[in-house]
Protein backbone atom coordinates (compact mmCIF):
# COMPACT_ATOMS: atom_id res chain seq x y z
CA UNK A 1 0.00 0.00 0.00
CA UNK A 2 3.05 2.26 0.99
CA UNK A 3 4.56 1.41 -2.37
CA UNK A 4 1.20 2.07 -4.13
CA UNK A 5 0.92 5.81 -3.09
CA UNK A 6 4.73 6.53 -3.21
CA UNK A 7 4.00 5.55 -7.18
CA UNK A 8 0.71 7.74 -7.55
CA UNK A 9 2.58 10.61 -5.09
CA UNK A 10 1.35 13.68 -6.10
CA UNK A 11 3.90 17.60 -5.98
CA UNK A 12 2.15 18.20 -2.39
CA UNK A 13 4.40 15.09 -0.71
CA UNK A 14 7.92 15.90 0.22
CA UNK A 15 11.00 14.33 1.56
CA UNK A 16 11.85 15.37 4.65
CA UNK A 17 15.68 14.77 6.99
CA UNK A 18 15.97 15.27 10.85
CA UNK A 19 18.38 14.39 13.57
CA UNK A 20 18.39 14.94 17.31
CA UNK A 21 18.92 13.89 20.87
CA UNK A 22 17.02 11.54 22.71
CA UNK A 23 17.30 9.90 26.52
CA UNK A 24 16.52 6.27 27.32
CA UNK A 25 15.01 4.34 30.48
CA UNK A 26 14.77 0.42 31.32
CA UNK A 27 11.41 0.41 32.89
CA UNK A 28 12.48 -2.13 35.23
CA UNK A 29 12.76 -2.79 38.75
CA UNK A 30 15.79 -3.35 40.57
CA UNK A 31 16.07 -6.79 42.27
CA UNK A 32 15.97 -7.07 45.87
CA UNK A 33 18.91 -6.62 47.72
CA UNK A 34 20.45 -5.37 44.63
CA UNK A 35 23.11 -2.41 43.80
CA UNK A 36 21.51 -1.82 40.59
CA UNK A 37 19.76 1.11 39.18
CA UNK A 38 17.68 2.27 35.96
CA UNK A 39 18.09 5.75 35.60
CA UNK A 40 18.29 7.57 32.43
CA UNK A 41 21.04 7.52 29.33
CA UNK A 42 22.14 9.50 26.27
CA UNK A 43 21.61 8.86 23.35
CA UNK A 44 21.05 10.22 19.25
CA UNK A 45 19.86 9.53 15.81
CA UNK A 46 19.37 10.46 12.22
CA UNK A 47 16.99 9.67 9.58
CA UNK A 48 15.30 10.48 6.65
CA UNK A 49 11.68 9.95 5.12
CA UNK A 50 9.01 10.28 2.81
CA UNK A 51 5.53 12.62 3.64
CA UNK A 52 2.64 11.48 1.56
CA UNK A 53 -0.29 14.38 1.95
CA UNK A 54 -3.51 13.38 1.53
CA UNK A 55 -4.84 16.71 2.17
CA UNK A 56 -3.84 19.75 4.17
CA UNK A 57 -4.36 18.44 7.61
CA UNK A 58 -3.94 14.15 6.97
CA UNK A 59 -0.71 12.76 6.32
CA UNK A 60 1.50 9.51 6.34
CA UNK A 61 5.05 9.56 6.86
CA UNK A 62 7.40 6.18 6.28
CA UNK A 63 10.93 7.11 7.23
CA UNK A 64 14.17 5.37 7.53
CA UNK A 65 16.17 6.14 10.88
CA UNK A 66 19.49 5.56 12.70
CA UNK A 67 19.90 5.00 16.62
CA UNK A 68 22.20 4.74 19.29
CA UNK A 69 20.28 4.23 22.80
CA UNK A 70 21.93 4.05 26.12
CA UNK A 71 18.94 2.36 28.37
CA UNK A 72 20.81 3.86 31.67
CA UNK A 73 21.06 0.88 33.66
CA UNK A 74 24.13 0.69 36.06
CA UNK A 75 24.69 0.01 39.75
CA UNK A 76 25.32 2.36 42.32
CA UNK A 77 28.01 0.86 44.08
CA UNK A 78 30.36 -3.01 44.58
CA UNK A 79 28.06 -4.73 46.79
CA UNK A 80 27.39 -8.31 47.11
CA UNK A 81 26.08 -10.46 50.29
CA UNK A 82 29.00 -12.01 51.50
CA UNK A 83 31.61 -9.93 49.94
CA UNK A 84 34.95 -9.15 52.07
CA UNK A 85 35.84 -6.73 50.03
CA UNK A 86 35.97 -2.76 50.79
CA UNK A 87 33.53 -0.31 48.97
CA UNK A 88 37.02 1.78 47.43
CA UNK A 89 37.79 3.56 44.11
CA UNK A 90 39.24 0.97 42.70
CA UNK A 91 36.49 -1.05 42.46
CA UNK A 92 33.81 1.58 42.05
CA UNK A 93 34.90 1.99 38.50
CA UNK A 94 34.05 -1.68 37.29
CA UNK A 95 30.85 -1.48 39.54
CA UNK A 96 29.18 1.58 37.59
CA UNK A 97 29.82 0.00 34.38
CA UNK A 98 27.75 -2.85 35.29
CA UNK A 99 24.39 -3.87 33.37
CA UNK A 100 25.43 -0.60 30.91
CA UNK A 101 23.55 -1.73 27.92
CA UNK A 102 24.21 0.46 24.72
CA UNK A 103 22.59 -0.28 21.13
CA UNK A 104 23.16 0.67 17.42
CA UNK A 105 19.86 -0.02 15.15
CA UNK A 106 17.95 0.98 12.26
CA UNK A 107 14.63 1.51 13.10
CA UNK A 108 11.41 1.95 10.61
CA UNK A 109 8.75 4.71 11.90
CA UNK A 110 5.18 4.98 10.49
CA UNK A 111 3.77 7.57 11.43
CA UNK A 112 0.27 9.00 10.50
CA UNK A 113 -0.22 13.11 11.38
CA UNK A 114 -2.89 15.68 11.36
CA UNK A 115 -1.43 19.02 11.04
CA UNK A 116 -3.46 22.52 11.91
CA UNK A 117 -2.18 26.28 11.25
CA UNK A 118 -1.89 28.31 14.76
CA UNK A 119 -1.06 31.46 12.80
CA UNK A 120 0.79 32.36 9.06
CA UNK A 121 3.61 30.38 9.27
CA UNK A 122 3.37 28.68 12.43
CA UNK A 123 1.53 25.06 12.86
CA UNK A 124 1.35 22.52 15.31
CA UNK A 125 1.64 18.38 14.08
CA UNK A 126 0.41 15.31 16.26
CA UNK A 127 1.05 12.04 14.98
CA UNK A 128 1.19 8.44 15.95
CA UNK A 129 2.18 4.69 14.63
CA UNK A 130 4.35 1.97 14.71
CA UNK A 131 7.73 1.33 14.11
CA UNK A 132 10.06 -2.01 13.24
CA UNK A 133 13.33 -2.37 15.00
CA UNK A 134 16.72 -4.05 13.83
CA UNK A 135 19.62 -4.27 15.82
CA UNK A 136 23.17 -3.59 14.71
CA UNK A 137 25.45 -3.50 17.41
CA UNK A 138 25.83 -3.24 21.71
CA UNK A 139 27.33 -3.78 24.26
CA UNK A 140 26.81 -4.84 27.92
CA UNK A 141 29.37 -4.44 30.63
CA UNK A 142 28.13 -6.50 33.49
CA UNK A 143 30.15 -7.69 37.29
CA UNK A 144 29.15 -11.78 38.06
CA UNK A 145 30.51 -12.69 41.39
CA UNK A 146 27.92 -14.93 42.11
CA UNK A 147 28.99 -17.57 38.69
CA UNK A 148 32.23 -16.75 38.54
CA UNK A 149 33.46 -16.51 42.54
CA UNK A 150 35.75 -13.00 41.11
CA UNK A 151 36.46 -9.81 40.98
CA UNK A 152 36.65 -9.15 37.11
CA UNK A 153 34.34 -6.84 34.51
CA UNK A 154 32.58 -8.90 31.85
CA UNK A 155 31.58 -7.58 28.82
CA UNK A 156 28.56 -9.21 26.41
CA UNK A 157 28.14 -8.08 22.52
CA UNK A 158 24.64 -8.49 20.88
CA UNK A 159 24.66 -11.73 19.33
CA UNK A 160 21.99 -14.25 17.22
CA UNK A 161 19.87 -13.95 14.39
CA UNK A 162 17.53 -11.48 12.70
CA UNK A 163 14.50 -12.44 15.34
CA UNK A 164 16.58 -12.14 18.10
CA UNK A 165 17.81 -8.65 17.20
CA UNK A 166 14.41 -8.04 15.85
CA UNK A 167 11.21 -5.91 17.73
CA UNK A 168 8.59 -3.63 17.11
CA UNK A 169 6.83 -0.81 18.99
CA UNK A 170 4.54 2.56 19.62
CA UNK A 171 5.58 5.61 18.51
CA UNK A 172 4.42 9.26 18.85
CA UNK A 173 5.37 12.38 18.15
CA UNK A 174 3.95 15.88 18.61
CA UNK A 175 6.41 18.74 16.47
CA UNK A 176 5.97 22.56 15.84
CA UNK A 177 5.92 23.68 12.54
CA UNK A 178 7.65 26.71 11.40
CA UNK A 179 7.15 28.05 7.87
CA UNK A 180 7.38 25.37 5.12
CA UNK A 181 10.54 24.06 5.52
CA UNK A 182 11.84 23.19 9.37
CA UNK A 183 10.11 21.51 12.57
CA UNK A 184 10.76 20.96 15.81
CA UNK A 185 9.56 17.58 17.35
CA UNK A 186 8.92 15.90 20.54
CA UNK A 187 8.80 11.72 20.22
CA UNK A 188 8.18 9.08 22.51
CA UNK A 189 8.52 5.28 22.08
CA UNK A 190 8.10 1.97 23.20
CA UNK A 191 8.54 -1.47 22.17
CA UNK A 192 5.91 -4.08 22.28
CA UNK A 193 8.31 -7.05 22.47
CA UNK A 194 9.85 -8.18 25.94
CA UNK A 195 13.32 -9.25 23.62
CA UNK A 196 16.50 -9.49 25.83
CA UNK A 197 18.35 -6.48 24.01
CA UNK A 198 15.45 -3.70 23.55
CA UNK A 199 12.59 -5.17 26.36
CA UNK A 200 10.84 -2.44 28.49
CA UNK A 201 12.90 0.74 27.21
CA UNK A 202 11.05 3.99 26.77
CA UNK A 203 13.30 6.70 24.58
CA UNK A 204 12.26 10.06 24.53
CA UNK A 205 13.43 12.46 21.66
CA UNK A 206 14.03 15.71 20.43
CA UNK A 207 14.86 16.65 17.07
CA UNK A 208 15.20 18.75 14.15
CA UNK A 209 13.24 17.79 10.37
CA UNK A 210 13.61 19.64 7.22
CA UNK A 211 11.40 19.14 4.38
CA UNK A 212 11.90 19.53 0.84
Amino acid sequence: MLLALVFSANSQNRWNIYAGGSISHLCEEAAISSDQSYGWGGGAFIGAGYEINFNSHWSLTPQLEFRFINNGATTDGYSHPGSFYPNSSEYQFYSNHSEWNRTFGINIPVIASYRFSISEGLGMRFGAGVYLQELLAGKKYYYDYFNNHNDEVYKDKISGNFGDRFNAGAVAEVALETGKHFSYMFRAQFPFLEKYYTRKTITLSLGLRYSF
